[in-house]
């Protein structure tokens, strides 16, 4: 057997409330590019649904930045440090790493030649460092900031330019190379967030929490103008980011009022707004990073969704959403419809009976919690959210009204073949049968940890114990069998029924998995023990003859019921957890993880 990534559906960018967020572009102004947990990402503007992940960073990265040669990206993280690496290899070799201040890197520049980098942020001895891309070399000093500085930027061109802007509120302008200090830039009243250089270099302009837009002359450092000072809309809320038009005439704002304004720099007025979320005034349309790459603009969500905008339209004219945060559940419903939902409680839905690559978000009234558990059957989805309800979804869409209110959180969660009927075990240790709006506390005993429902309603249920007992499903009433599973010594993190209902696959906190026949609990194999970690999911193929599983180690493995000795091994599959698992079809596979990405990967069997 042997597997290749078919696709990779990347996460969206992390953000942060009140802080920008660099967004950058690739030398053509084809991609991209974006910090994501550990990874930076590279995404297609044109089709989002292509992207790749660079995966050199151990810490959560912050920002990179793609230099005007193309060939490499330099990428900095939380610890301070700065990674240079090939852009264009396959195996995206890195050419050098440094440590240029002891805190967060915020932002990250190069210079003209593609030789040259800036790199500001937050550290003990200083905020930012002047340095050689394949030696580290120092190209000049930093001086002028009393604290972090939020972002850089470096003149294309010559005379050797930069510009530092920080929270003490104030801009460095600095000449080189070497480059030097020369003038402080007081024009702000408050936070100065963002500065970018024209691409013609003729000027630079900066914004901040006090809401103004300054224009200065690119070779000198001197004041300009405020940029339409006498506006009749201004922004309301703090300037998070500003983009410049390849011709050097348009800017594009982002600002936590939730709206976008593009502004002609040479008439020194607004030109249009864009309002973000409809009028919405949830925190997450706040708009906190930018960019202008070739003919497209792109405006970042606290959400995390990218906002495609244009100078026409009142409103975006497309929105790429999906996770920011670990994918903690997933399910797939009929036809080809996988449901994923993450830790800060957003819900998506990838339609892989078309043309799958980007998601779609899930409507209705979600609640906002954490869904620890998911469950399909047909085109019916149950979530087991955190704030103590059962919510069901279909069609893309919560049900209005659908909440059925728990006695306490769920741990895991499963629906009857019929879409009828709910068994959850929620985290007071119990478990409980949904069905008709009725919840009914059944008496299993112990300490239930996972549950299952077999296509002919025989019910699973594992507990801390390590036991694995199985239940009969009538009306609201269980009732034990006597049947049991052995073969784990770690509690029960997960249960799977073989779509026919012949087979029961349970995890365990140790990362191993049984096999065994329903409703008998006869052992078929103990041979499924190659993880090294927690499994937090199974999947079995449509015919029963393999299965999938993603544990805590990252890796997601397929399993063979015939050759239990057989197995694909998708090694790192997703960064600091892999967390579902599933076919769509006999051949592919579909997993999700900590790292907020959905991967999908084909599988040829022996």
């Amino acid at each position: 057997m042997s597997f290749v990534q078919k696709s990779y559906f990347a996460p969206t960018p992390v953000t942060a409330r009140g802080r920008p967020v660099r967004l950058s572009a690739d030398a053509k102004g084809e991609s991209v590019v974006y910090a994501s947990g550990k990874s930076i990402v590279v995404r297609s503007l044109a089709e989002p649904e292509k992207a790749w992940e660079y995966r050199g960073h151990t810490a959560a990265t912050t920002v990179a930045r793609m230099s005007p040669s193309g060939y490499y990206v330099a990428s900095g993280d939380v610890t301070g440090k700065v990674r240079v690496w090939d852009a264009v290899g396959e195996e995206h070799l890195a050419k050098g790493e440094y440590q240029p201040m002891a805190g967060s890197v915020s932002d990250i520049a190069w210079d003209h030649e593609s030789q040259r980098l800036l790199a500001v942020g937050d550290g003990k001895d200083g905020f930012g460092h002047f340095f050689t891309y394949d030696s580290g070399n120092s190209v000049g000093s930093m001086m002028g900031h009393s604290k972090v500085i939020n972002a850089c930027a470096l003149r294309q061109s010559r005379p050797f330019r930069a510009v530092t802007c920080s929270d003490d509120g104030t801009c460095v302008f600095y000449h080189g190379a070497p480059y030097r200090y020369a003038a402080v830039l007081g024009e702000h009243t408050g936070f100065v967030f963002d500065v970018k250089y024209a691409p013609s270099d003729e000027y630079f302009v900066t914004v901040g929490a006090d809401r103004r837009i300054f224009l200065y002359d690119g070779k000198s450092g001197a004041l300009v103008r405020q940029v339409a000072a006498g506006c009749a809309e201004p922004h309301t809320g703090s300037i998070f980011a500003v983009a410049w038009s390849p011709d050097s005439r348009l800017l594009v704002t982002s600002s936590g009022d939730r709206t976008c304004k593009f502004w002609d720099v040479s008439a020194d007025a607004l030109v249009a707004t864009v309002a973000i979320g409809g009028g919405s005034a949830a925190p997450e349309h706040q708009q906190v990073g930018n960019l202008w790459a070739g003919d497209r603009v792109v405006s970042l969500s606290l959400s995390g969704d990218l906002n495609y905008l244009s100078v026409d339209s009142a409103s975006p004219v497309r929105v790429i959403t999906g996770h920011q945060k670990a994918i903690t559940a997933a399910a797939l419903a009929h036809p080809q419809t996988l449901y994923t939902a993450s830790y800060d409680g957003r819900l998506c839905t990838w339609d892989f009976a078309g043309a799958p690559g980007t998601a779609a978000a899930v409507g209705g009234p979600t609640g906002g919690a954490r869904v620890e558990g998911a469950a399909a059957s047909g085109d019916l989805v149950a979530l087991g959210c955190l704030d103590d309800a059962l919510r069901f979804a279909r069609a893309g869409a919560v049900a209005a009204a659908s909440a059925v209110a728990l006695p306490a959180g769920p741990r895991s969660v499963a629906l009857d073949a019929a879409g009828a009927t709910v068994v959850a075990a929620l985290q007071d240790d119990g478990v409980v049968v949904v069905s008709g709006g009725k919840v009914v506390r059944a008496d299993v005993g112990g300490a239930p940890r996972a549950v299952a429902v077999s296509a002919d309603g025989l019910v699973a249920v594992g507990f801390e114990d390590c036991s694995v007992r199985l239940f009969t499903l009538a009306g609201s009433a269980l009732t034990a069998t006597g049947a049991q599973v052995a073969g784990h010594i770690r509690a029960i993190t997960t249960l799977a029924f073989s779509p026919d209902g012949a087979l029961l696959a349970s995890g365990d906190a140790g990362g191993k998995i049984v096999v065994a026949r329903a409703p008998s609990g006869e052992e078929v194999t103990t041979r499924w023990g190659s993880h090294t970690a927690r499994i937090f999911g199974i999947g079995w193929s449509p015919d029963g003859a393999h299965a999938a599983s993603a544990s805590l180690d990252g890796n997601v493995i397929v399993w063979s019921v015939d050759a239990p000795q057989r197995k694909i091994v998708i090694r790192g599959a997703h960064r600091d957890g892999a967390a579902t698992a599933c076919f769509v079809d006999n051949d592919t596979v579909v997993s999700t993880g900590a790292d907020a990405a959905v991967k999908v990967w084909s599988i040829t069997h022996f």
